[in-house]
This record gives structure tokens, C-alpha cells and sequence, in this order.
């Protein structure tokens, strides 16, 4: 992959030069806003910037539209209307300045602070998350830890991680299961669902045929739960 330019009045247009057998010379701009063309290794180069130059008007135009997107697409981060999740439903983030406060006001997230930054409001909300989650990971667990103690399961003890990867994971020695606070967007049975699945591995330490025999039969629609957590409640906080 090689990258070459041509010029279009001021205009300076960057190209990826690709070659692979293809029929004709192929262009495309995407999503990220690179223009990239593909062209058998015999086209000379001279062909394919004359053919790149024919399509200015077009490349311009899409480039155009792509920036326009990227500027119409709010910050991942914290902004006054953002939309977050809490126990599966969705509330509008409302900022103000003031002592430091988080509370759930009807469909809002209600956050004071005295340092409206980045970093202090993430860092001021994630610390609200986990004092909720104390609470609300232990009510779950003595729900769902009845279920597996006729298997001679112990209640373990919960620690809390803000992870990237996973939903849970347990220790082998059968005391202690790490649950990843983004699970506290979610509803309260997708959390029911990742505990049992961490308990039922004090049992079973694979994931074997007897694993999911078992959390079948204690949870039959563990499968919905499951694909819910993945595909909703991402806010990206």
C-alpha cells in the first residue's frame, strides 16, 4: 500500500494506492475520510492519478459529507444531554456547578461539580456508580446465590472493577467474584445472569457441556439476558 497525491486547484487530494488484480481501477472514500484506490500492478502510475484527478468533484463531495458527520456526532464523554444508562433505562445527563452531587431526577441524571472537566466528572460519576453497586450487587446476589447453594457453593465475596473486557470473572479457590461496574447500566436481569454464570463456575471451572446444563436449568433464558448486556446499555462512560 503506497500513498500518492494529486491536485485539484488548491486542493491537495491524498489517495492509498492498493495493487491487486482487479479489473478496472477502483475508488472508494471511506469512513474514516481516506480515499483509496485499487489498480492491477501493470496500470502505470500516471493512469491511475489521471483517473484519481477525474473524480475530484466526487471525492470532494464525499469528504465533505464525512466531515460534516464527524462534527454532528457529539464527544464520548460527559456533555449536558448525553445520554446514560442506569438499570437498563436511559436518563439525559443535566450539569451544573456546585458541591459535588449525583442524583436521579425523573428521566435525568442530575450532576453537580465544582470542577466541570473531563476528567473530574468522569472520575465524580464513576465513584457514584460503584457506591450503587455495593448495594445493588449484593441485593442481586441474595437472589441468585439460593440457587446454587444446594450444589455446595459458598457465597462468595464481591469485588467491583471497572473493566474493558469483562463482565465477571472468579478466583479458583472459590471466595472471591470480580464484577465489572458497566454492569450497573444494564437490568437487573442481565446482572442476575452474569452472578449465576460466575457462581455456577465454582462448580464447573470450563465452560463444558455440564456448565451450560446446569445454568440452563437454573436460568433458562440466560441466552436473551446474555444478548441484551452485549448489544445495549453502552454509553461509553
Amino acid at each position: 500500500m503506497y500513498t500518492h497525491t494529486v491536485q485539484y486547484g488548491s486542493i491537495k487530494i491524498e489517495f492509498e494506492l492498493i495493487r491487486k488484480e482487479v479489473r478496472y481501477i477502483n475508488l472508494r472514500v471511506n469512513k474514516h475520510g481516506k480515499v483509496v484506490v485499487s489498480a492491477a500492478k501493470n496500470v502505470p502510475l500516471a493512469i491511475i492519478k489521471e483517473f484519481v484527478e477525474s473524480k475530484s468533484d466526487w471525492i470532494i463531495t464525499h469528504l465533505a459529507e464525512i466531515e460534516k458527520l464527524r462534527q454532528s456526532i457529539p464527544p464520548i464523554g460527559f456533555y449536558e444531554g448525553k445520554t446514560l444508562y442506569y438499570l437498563g433505562k436511559a436518563y439525559s445527563l443535566e450539569l451544573a456547578e456546585g458541591p459535588a452531587k449525583i442524583e436521579l431526577l425523573g428521566e435525568t441524571i442530575s450532576m453537580t461539580s465544582q470542577h466541570i472537566t473531563e476528567n473530574a466528572l468522569w472520575e465524580e460519576y464513576l465513584h457514584w456508580l460503584k457506591e450503587q453497586a455495593k448495594v445493588k450487587f449484593e441485593e442481586i446476589m441474595s437472589r441468585i446465590y439460593p440457587l446454587v447453594e444446594p450444589y455446595g457453593i459458598s457465597r462468595p465475596v464481591i469485588q467491583i472493577r471497572n473493566m474493558k473486557t469483562l463482565w465477571g470473572s472468579c478466583t479458583t479457590t472459590g471466595k472471591t467474584i470480580r464484577l465489572n461496574l458497566q454492569l450497573m447500566k444494564a437490568p437487573e436481569e442481565c446482572i442476575e445472569q452474569v452472578i449465576l454464570h460466575e457462581l455456577i463456575h465454582f462448580l464447573y471451572r470450563n465452560h463444558g457441556n455440564d456448565f451450560y446444563a446446569l445454568l440452563s436449568t437454573l436460568m433458562p433464558d440466560w441466552k436473551d439476558r446474555k444478548k441484551a448486556l452485549e448489544s445495549k446499555y453502552k454509553d461509553y462512560v
